[in-house]
C-alpha cells in the first residue's frame, strides 16, 4: 500500500495510539473479495490475542466480522472510518438480524492504528481469542467464516451506517493455522509445475475427475520440496474443486505416460494407473499452498523417489458451462539445501467405498475411520523408529459434511485432537500447519470422525467420487517419513446387514459382496438391494446405522508404499474389531467457566475504559462526535 496519512486517533471506548509507532509482522494474509483487489486482510496471533489489519479500496467506512455461518445474523462485527480531518471512529458491534449492527456495551476490540491515503483506508485492531461475552464470538482452530463490507462514503453520524449495497461478502479462513511462511526462501529455490494443458472440461456431467500423467523432471540428485502452491487458472476458482498428486505402487514407465490424460470413467483409462494410490500433495478449493516447517522437506530425485506422478483434478461444473478450457495444476518449490528430515504424508479415515453409508434425514450422523495401532507399529518398526511427529493436518469431504475431527488415543485416554474443524466448508479445505508438533507413538490409535447433515436428502448417501456422494478423509504431514501411506477402516458390510435385520450372511463371489442367508425373505439380498427396496428409514434404523459406526466390526486397510503392487494385495482388507472404547475422552477447557479468567477479563475492560477517558481528556477531544443533520440509515 502507498503511505497512509496518520495522526493520534479518536476512538469510542478503545485505547488510542499512533500508527507510526507500530512495528507488526503479520504471518497470514488473504484477499476477501473475489476479485482479489479491494479488501486485503492480514493477521497474526499468539496464545491469547489476535491482531488484524485491513486495507480496503475506499475512503468510506469499513466493516469486518466473525460469523457463525457466513451470514450477518449472529456475527461479532467491528466498523470504522477515518474522517477528512484524520479522526477515526471505531466500534465493536453485534448483529441479531440483517440490519444495522448494534454497538456492543462492552467494547472488546482494540483499535491500534488507522489511516487513509487517496484511495484506501486501513484499520489495525486486536481482540482476545476468547471473550466470555454473549455478543462476542470465540475464535477457535478450524474454519472461521469472516464477513466484510465497505461503503464509499463516511457516515454522517459516527454511530450510524449507510447500507453497504453489494460491496460485502463472506469467506472461510483458517485464522489459527500455523504460519504461512517460514522465513526467507533459499537462494537456490527452483520450481517444477504439473499443469493441465487447455483441457476441454466436459459440460454434460457436473463431476469430472481428470487424470494426467507426468514424468518427474531430472533435478540432478536428491532435492527437498519445501512448499507447494496451487496454480488455478484465473476465473476457474469455482470450477476446480481439488487437485491431488499421486505416486504409484508400480514402477510405471514415465516416458510412456507423460502427458497422457483420461477421465476416471474412460474405457481407455490405463489399468496400471490404478496402482497410483500414494498421495503426496493435496490441495482443495479455497485453500492456499503450504510452506513446510524448516526441518522437513518432501524428497525428490533420490533413488526410490517417484519418477512418474499422476495428477487428479476434480472439476465441479455445476452450471454445465460449455467451451471451458483449463490449465490449472500444482507448483512445487524445491532446493538443494537438504533439511534434516524427509516429509511423510499419510491418509486416514475411510476408503471411498459404498461401505460408507449415511442415512437420509439426519441432523448429525458421524462416520468413523480408525487407524489401528498394529498398522502404525509395523510401519515404525520397519523404519527403526518409535514415533512420528505430526506437523500438519488436512481434511477432505463433500457437501453434507459439517464437522471433522482427528482423535488421538493412547492407552484408553484421549489426547488433544490432532485437528478439529467445527465449521467444515466444502468450498474451503485448507492444509493446516499445526501450531505445535504432536508425537504419535507405537500403540496409539488415530480416529477420524466426520459429521454430516442429510436433512435435505431422501436417499442414502454413499461414499463415492461424485460431489453428491461423500468422503471422510484426513491426511497427516509427519516426519520421519515411513512407507505407510494409508491407515484406514470402514464398517464391515456384514455389520450393516445385521442392522437391517439379517441373522446370517455370507460372501458371494458372483456378486463380489456380502449377501443375506437368513431370514428367508431377505436371502440373497445385498445391502444396496435391501436399502433400495425393503428399508424404510426411521429414527430406529438411523440409530442402528449410527451404532454400526461405533460398535460394529470394521474392514481395516493398511497400505504401504513398496516396490511391488503384489505386496499391497497381500496386505488385503482385514476384518477387525470395532474402534476402541475411549475410557477418558478429551474435553476442551472452557476458560469462560474459570473464575480466574472472568476476573482477568473484567479487570482488562475496566482498565481500558479508564485509560480511554484519560486519553480523551488529555487530548481534549470527545469520543462521540455528533454531526448536524445526521439521519438514521440501515446497515
Amino acid at each position: 500500500m502507498a503511505a497512509f496519512r496518520t495522526r493520534l486517533f479518536v476512538v469510542a471506548a478503545v485505547t488510542v495510539m499512533s500508527a507510526t509507532c507500530l512495528e507488526t509482522t503479520f504471518t497470514h494474509s488473504a484477499y476477501l473479495d473475489s476479485a482479489h483487489e479491494k479488501y486485503y486482510l492480514q493477521w497474526m496471533y499468539d496464545a491469547d490475542i489476535i491482531t488484524f489489519r485491513v486495507e480496503v479500496a475506499t475512503l468510506g467506512y469499513v466493516g469486518f466480522g466473525i460469523s457463525p455461518n457466513g451470514d450477518m445474523t449472529g456475527s461479532d462485527i467491528v466498523t470504522g472510518f477515518v474522517t477528512d480531518q484524520g479522526d477515526t471512529f471505531f466500534y465493536d458491534r453485534y448483529a441479531t438480524a440483517r440490519a444495522t449492527p448494534t454497538i456492543d456495551a462492552s467494547q472488546d476490540w482494540t483499535l491500534e492504528a488507522s489511516g487513509e491515503n487517496g484511495t484506501h483506508t486501513f484499520l489495525q485492531f486486536s481482540r482476545n481469542l476468547v471473550l466470555c461475552d454473549d455478543t462476542d464470538r470465540t475464535i477457535k482452530a478450524g474454519t472461521t467464516r469472516v464477513i466484510w463490507a465497505y461503503h464509499e462514503e463516511d457516515p454522517r453520524h459516527d454511530t450510524e451506517l449507510m447500507y453497504h449495497g453489494e460491496t460485502r461478502g463472506a469467506r472461510s479462513l483458517m485464522l489459527l493455522s500455523g504460519p504461512q511462511l517460514t522465513g526467507e526462501m533459499p537462494e537456490d529455490v527452483q520450481s517444477m509445475e504439473f499443469l493441465n494443458d487447455a483441457y476441454a472440461v466436459p459440460y454434460k456431467r457436473v463431476t469430472n475427475y481428470l487424470y494426467r500423467g507426468f514424468k518427474v523432471p531430472d533435478v540432478g540428485g536428491k532435492k527437498h520440496v519445501i512448499a507447494f502452491e496451487p496454480v488455478v487458472q484465473p476465473g476457474h476458482e469455482g470450477l476446480v474443486h481439488h487437485i491431488f498428486l499421486y505416486a504409484c505402487l508400480e514402477d510405471l514407465n514415465p516416458d510412456l505416460y507423460d502427458g497422457v490424460q483420461h477421465l476416471r470413467q474412460s474405457p481407455d483409462y490405463p489399468e496400471d494407473w490404478r496402482s497410483c494410490k500414494v498421495t503426496i500433495i493435496a490441495w482443495d478449493v479455497g485453500g492456499a499452498g503450504i510452506h513446510y516447517p524448516e526441518q522437513v522437506g518432501l524428497s525428490v530425485g533420490a533413488p526410490g523417489d517417484p519418477t512418474f506422478l499422476l495428477m487428479e483434478t476434480h472439476y465441479n461444473n455445476v452450471q454445465h458451462k460449455k467451451g471451458i478450457k483449463d490449465s490449472s495444476g500444482i507448483r512445487l518449490l524445491y532446493t538443494s539445501q537438504l533439511r534434516e528430515y524427509d516429509l511423510g504424508f499419510m491418509q486416514l479415515g475411510m476408503e471411498v467405498r459404498r461401505t460408507q453409508a449415511i442415512p437420509p434425514g439426519c441432523q448429525s450422523f458421524v462416520s468413523v475411520g480408525t487407524c489401528y495401532p498394529d498398522c502404525l507399529e509395523n510401519a515404525m518398526e520397519e523404519e527403526s523408529i518409535d514415533k512420528i511427529n505430526v506437523v500438519g493436518v488436512h481434511f477432505h469431504a463433500h457437501l453434507a459434511a459439517r464437522k471433522m475431527r482427528m482423535r488421538h488415543v493412547r492407552n484408553g485416554v484421549e489426547l488433544p485432537w490432532l485437528g478439529s474443524d467445527e465449521n467444515f466448508d466444502f468450498n474451503f479445505q485448507q492444509t493446516v500447519r499445526l501450531q505445535r508438533e504432536v508425537e504419535v507413538l507405537k500403540g496409539d490409535y488415530l480416529i477420524l470422525e466426520c459429521t454430516y447433515n442429510t436433512e435435505d436428502r431422501r436417499e442414502t448417501t454413499y461414499g463415492g467420487a461424485r460431489t453428491q456422494d461423500e468422503m471422510c478423509l484426513g491426511h497427516i504431514l509427519h516426519y520421519p517419513n515411513m512407507k505407510l501411506r494409508r491407515c484406514k477402516s470402514n464398517p464391515h458390510r456384514a455389520a450393516y446387514l445385521a442392522a437391517l435385520g439379517a441373522t446370517g450372511v455370507t460372501f458371494s463371489a458372483a456378486k463380489n459382496d456380502f449377501v443375506v442367508t437368513r431370514p428367508p425373505h431377505m436371502a440373497g439380498k445385498t445391502m444396496k438391494k435391501l436399502l433400495h427396496h425393503f428399508a424404510s428409514w426411521n429414527e430406529e434404523l438411523r440409530q442402528k446405522f449410527q451404532e454400526v459406526q461405533i460398535t460394529g466390526n470394521t474392514s481395516a486397510i493398511c497400505l504401504k508404499k513398496d516396490s511391488s503392487y503384489e505386496e499391497y494385495h497381500q496386505q488385503k482388507v482385514t476384518m477387525r474389531e470395532p474402534p476402541p472404547v475411549i475410557l477418558r475422552p478429551y474435553k476442551e477447557t472452557d476458560v469462560c467457566k474459570t473464575p480466574r479468567t472472568s476476573k482477568r477479563k473484567s479487570a482488562r475492560k475496566r482498565g481500558s475504559r479508564r485509560k480511554t477517558r484519560k486519553n480523551h481528556r488529555k487530548l481534549n477531544l470527545s469520543p462521540w462526535r455528533h454531526h448536524s443533520g445526521a439521519r438514521k440509515t440501515g446497515w
